[in-house]
């Protein structure tokens, strides 16, 4: 990217639309990390997609890989869940005893 983009930024432009953070709210932080523990910036929607990008061009960091919010599940799984059981239903354990009048 050219070097001049980085010049444009004020300091109410935000950087990470997600989760509202201007580039003045990142200027104090040290990396990455540091930004997502302070300000939220890469934890909105798009989970640093977008300001992942930003931020490595205007700061130099480097951030981490997205993460999936879903994972794939085997149909017999969910077979399984649904056939099992609700926990505290079922299995008892031992019985109480009556009490003794």
């Amino acid at each position: 990217m050219n070097e001049t983009l980085k010049t444009l930024a004020q300091p109410d432009t935000l950087v990470c639309r997600c989760e509202d953070v201007p580039y003045a709210g990142l200027t104090e932080r040290e990396g990455w990390i540091d930004a997502k523990l302070h300000t939220r910036c890469g934890m909105g929607a798009c989970q640093g997609r977008i300001c992942g990008a930003a931020t490595q061009h205007l700061f130099g960091w480097t951030s981490a890989p997205p993460r999936h919010l879903l994972a794939p599940t085997r149909i017999g799984t969910l077979a399984a869940a649904a056939a099992a059981p609700p926990a505290g239903q079922g299995n008892e354990g031992p019985k109480a005893k009556p009490a003794v009048t």
